[in-house]
């Protein structure tokens, strides 16, 4: 992804967070969320480490929780700040059609808003929050080194629509990324069907087969999903 000159400098994130610097840095962060991401009203997502990108709330407690607590492990990419849509659309400004965009960034405001809150008062990183941090750091991961139309898993997700689309089998799936990396061992795609469909359904992607009338008039599913003839 090619750096936008509105994306702060990010080495003071490795600094302790008693350091002028981080703090600094902080504000610096905080001034680009609220400049360049998608703010709920006054609440903007936290990256913290307690909170994992699943807690929205106002400037001055993600303040509070980025020096307590410092940014949650491997962020450095800003996606649900603002930096994926300015890097993209600097990127589509060049050429828009050079590069395809997936709303990666959407998809995780849409399968994760909700989640990780009992009575109001978030309770720190659970099951949901781990799937989304895990999906974060997939969609931060290059394809191949220098790539910059695709994260890992958008190239993922691109090649399952595939799947889906044309009916390949599972094994004819698996045995294509297995063909894609033995080609070019530098791709980082999963190596199986399973790996690949664990990603998707994460995000609420995956589908399910459900048997029809041939004429279209029914689905077979809930109380009828074993039954034999068509009703209509």
């Amino acid at each position: 992804m090619t750096r936008n000159s509105n994306v702060p400098s990010k080495e003071w994130m490795d600094l302790p967070r008693q350091s002028k610097e981080y703090i600094e840095g902080v504000q610096s962060f905080l001034d680009f969320a609220y400049s360049y991401g998608d703010p709920q009203g006054e609440e903007i997502q936290c990256p913290c480490a307690k909170c994992c990108n699943i807690r929205w709330t106002r400037r001055n407690v993600v303040y509070d929780h980025l020096i307590c607590y410092g940014f949650v492990q491997g962020y450095i990419r800003w996606i649900n700040h603002g930096e994926w849509e300015i890097s993209m659309n600097a990127n589509c400004d060049m050429d828009d059609n050079v590069y395809s965009y997936d709303d990666i960034d959407g998809l995780f405001n849409d399968q994760f808003r909700n989640v990780a809150y009992a009575g109001g008062v978030y309770e720190g990183p659970n099951e949901d929050a781990n799937k989304f941090y895990n999906l974060v750091d997939e969609a931060s991961q290059e394809l191949y080194p220098g790539c910059k139309g695709f994260s890992r898993l958008s190239f993922t997700m691109r090649l399952y629509l595939l799947k889906c689309l044309h009916g390949w089998s599972s094994v004819s799936f698996t045995s294509l990324l297995e063909l894609l990396k033995e080609a070019m061992p530098d791709l980082n795609i999963p190596i199986s069907y399973d790996k690949a469909k664990s990603m998707v359904k994460d995000l609420g992607l995956d589908y399910e087969k459900i048997d029809a009338c041939p004429n279209d008039c029914m689905l077979f599913r809930n109380d009828h999903k074993d039954d034999e003839y068509c009703h209509v």
